[in-house]
């Protein structure tokens, strides 16, 4: 009966997960269409194919077409400097992988061997991120293209040349400045982080906008940092972003004073908060008229009246403060309101110096900015991935033998596989290193690849038409690939398969049998993918137990960094607490991701996801109380010293170990230290506060409500993992 029902329960599983995968398929995200990027990347195909048609050289214009496509895609989304890099390096990979795939193609089990090697790099190449892993996949495609048509050394030099034109044309046009583009991307990230502060303030209530707000700043921290612009006036950029990571602190502040207003019985809050809720309104508006000048295109208009809001409601919060009903509860916030007002008046002053153009003389600028893709990093992180513990590592060894399999069919064997180097090629392009992702893009691939070939077919037969017109067709269905690249991967792939299909009529005149081998290639190359991938899998729930302890481990640090500049206020250091907050925030974008990809794989997961999903909360609410406790210390960390703190400080370092350990290792906390009589200390702590002045005895009182507030939710981690240490027990032990 027990097994009937685990297997009942496994098949639910199943469905849900494939009817996961079937919704996500058919989502249409328009905010990631590229219609104007799209634009550019069309005309460095459109081009050389139109010339060499005109001149007669079909042949070549095909290839260098073929050049210009593989490039095409790569960069849409990336920022200018990242761009540039990303496919000059892309030129050479594709280059030098044409001209192994032409000479290697005579003897197929060298081809064999030499795409398992490319599908094992290209593989591998995904632990360096999102540019280096496109750099991976175009190489290899030209690879498995090229492949196809053996060719002797000479012809092998001019068709990776010719590729190589498409691809460097391609670049060019991608590294012309466009006025307002080069930046453009960089800009709309801090758009979408100010109207993110605006949403925070204006709704002080609503808690889904701290995610909007985390989400945003991230991205823009990777957008900016991956810019790496280098004068003067690119560096507003920066100073911006750091603005916006002040401003969402002091926000912070007037969201958790409001929150202790509407909660203490001993505080009459009556117009108090109402007071409060205005200012953050007036704040809101003018954070809104930043968010829409930063857009990139936008035009600055100067605009008085959210200006005046906060002069207006600044001044009436101040004298509420003066009252006596007002004056412990809104003294403070007169002194955050002024800070407030200063950092967005900041704000607003950068914005217009970049609008302008006008120098401008930097003030903060704490970000350090890293060159991604450096060599000696680059091998470092290649090297640290090369175990099975890697999920990277595993992905890249399923990869190579997939291709290796999918290149022997039809080489090796004497199945009748017209062009089947498509085979390979769908199977790239699908497997993916988890399992929803590759469900997801191969059901895709297969059903755009179909329609495809079929509407191709049919346009093709229907209209016969002349070599111009194809040129205008290939044009068209190029554009529309890449508008919608980033849009939804079936219609992608639908466009992507006609655009090939029309470049392939140029020269074999049979669009009907192209179509048709590469549909039945493409299905063949997806199931060979999911079938590889089911065969030997990565489960998400032999990572998840990583990543969350990731998780913790830095908000550890991030945590213990600010309580520990309580206790000694010379340990301040805004750019280690700004790099902790940064990797606090990623660590929690990938242990997101995680449980997310968790819920939706077929079990049993060996970890129960709600035990995960509760642990992702539980730390979030640490994380909000450790920014809040930051948010403090900015104005001034010397007023807020509490040498009592240290044994509290340990204490709590001491239970993010333990929970640390007991997550990585999947087992029970195996000590864990008495933080009730942490409370206590913490109790006494504020008993001092009767020798302190009242905005100083205010805020004290909120800095130990939210030290109580993680010593709570530490222990609730802690009663989380031995109440559920079945769901947490690693199922590989």
């Amino acid at each position: 009966m027990e097994n009937t029902s685990q297997i009942n329960g496994t098949i639910r599983s199943w469905f849900s997960a494939l009817k996961y995968s079937w919704r996500t398929t058919l989502q249409i995200d328009r905010s990631q269409l590229t219609a104007v990027r799209a634009i550019r990347s069309t005309i460095g195909v459109a081009i050389p194919l139109a010339l060499c048609v005109a001149m007669g050289y079909i042949p070549e214009g095909v290839s260098i077409a073929g050049g210009a496509v593989s490039l095409g895609s790569v960069g849409l989304s990336d920022p200018h400097r990242v761009r540039a890099r990303t496919m000059l390096l892309a030129c050479v990979g594709i280059a030098i992988s044409a001209f192994v795939g032409s000479i290697t193609s005579h003897t197929s089990w060298l081809a064999v061997l030499v795409v398992g090697l490319w599908g094992f790099g290209a593989g591998l190449l995904v632990s360096l991120g999102q540019s280096a892993m496109n750099i991976g996949l175009q190489s290899t495609i030209a690879l498995i293209i090229l492949s196809h048509f053996g060719l002797d050394p000479a012809h092998a030099a001019l068709q990776a040349a010719l590729m190589l034109v498409g691809a460097l044309f391609q670049t060019i046009l991608a590294l012309i400045p466009v006025p307002g583009q080069r930046t453009a991307r960089e800009l709309t990230a801090l758009s979408s982080v100010y109207q993110a502060l605006a949403a925070y303030a204006a709704n002080p209530t609503d808690e889904q906008y701290r995610q909007q707000v985390r989400d945003a700043l991230l991205k823009a921290h990777a957008v900016i940092l991956e810019s790496d612009h280098q004068s003067q006036q690119d560096a507003i950029l920066s100073e911006l972003l750091e603005e916006a990571e002040r401003l969402r602190l002091t926000i912070l502040i007037f969201r958790k004073w409001r929150q202790y207003l509407k909660e203490d019985p001993r505080v009459r809050t009556g117009s108090n908060v109402e007071y409060i809720d205005q200012f953050l309104q007036a704040a809101a508006a003018q954070l809104q008229e930043i968010a829409n000048e930063l857009k990139p295109t936008s035009r600055f208009v100067s605009c008085v009246k959210p200006h005046q809001q906060i002069k207006q409601s600044l001044a009436a919060l101040r004298r509420q403060g003066t009252m006596s009903d007002g004056e412990e509860a809104l003294q403070p916030m007169v002194i955050y309101g002024e800070a407030l007002r200063d950092q967005l008046h900041i704000a607003k002053k950068l914005a217009k110096a970049w609008k302008s153009r006008q120098p401008h003389q930097l003030i903060h600028l704490h970000i350090a900015k890293p060159t991604p893709l450096q060599l000696h990093s680059a091998y470092a992180t290649i090297r640290a991935n090369l175990t099975l513990r890697s999920a990277a590592f595993r992905h890249a060894i399923r990869l190579g033998v997939t291709l290796a399999i999918a290149m022997a069919l039809y080489k090796l064997t004497p199945l009748p596989i017209h062009n089947g180097y498509w085979m390979p090629l769908a199977a790239l392009l699908v497997l993916r290193p988890d399992f929803s992702t590759t469900v997801v893009r191969g059901i895709a691939r297969t059903l755009g690849t179909m329609l495809g070939a079929v509407l191709a077919a049919i346009l093709v037969s229907q209209l016969a038409p002349t070599k111009e017109l194809l040129v205008l067709l290939e044009v068209v269905v190029t554009y529309l690939a890449f508008s919608i690249l980033l849009v939804n991967y079936a219609l992608f792939s639908l466009f992507i398969t006609m655009e090939i299909v029309f470049l392939l009529t140029f020269i074999t005149p049979q669009p009907s049998i192209t179509a048709e081998a590469r549909a039945i290639n493409t299905v063949l190359g997806g199931i060979l993918a999911l079938l590889t991938y089911l065969l030997w899998p990565t489960w998400e729930h032999s990572q998840i137990r990583q990543l969350l302890a990731d998780r913790l481990e830095a908000l550890r640090r991030s945590c213990i960094a600010v309580m520990e500049v309580y206790a000694n206020p010379t340990m301040y250091d805004p750019l280690a607490l700004d790099r902790y907050r940064t990797e606090s925030r990623l660590s929690r974008s990938n242990a997101k991701a995680s449980v997310e990809r968790l819920r939706h794989e077929p079990g049993p997961h060996g970890i129960d996801p709600d035990l995960a999903q509760a642990l992702l909360e539980a730390g979030d609410t640490i994380a909000q109380s450790a920014l809040t406790l930051e948010a403090y210390l900015q104005d001034n960390p010397t007023h807020y010293v509490l040498p009592e703190i240290t044994t509290v400080t340990k204490e709590i370092d001491e239970a993010f170990h333990a929970l640390i350990i007991a997550i990585r290792e999947g087992q029970s906390v195996s000590t864990f230290p008495n933080l009730q009589e942490m409370l206590q200390v913490v109790r006494r702590i504020r008993k001092q506060e009767t020798h302190m002045a009242n905005d100083v005895r205010m805020n004290l009182r909120l800095v130990l409500i939210e030290v109580k507030r993680i010593i709570c939710t530490l222990n609730t981690m802690h009663q989380l993992i031995e109440c559920s240490n079945l769901g947490l027990r690693n199922p590989d032990r």
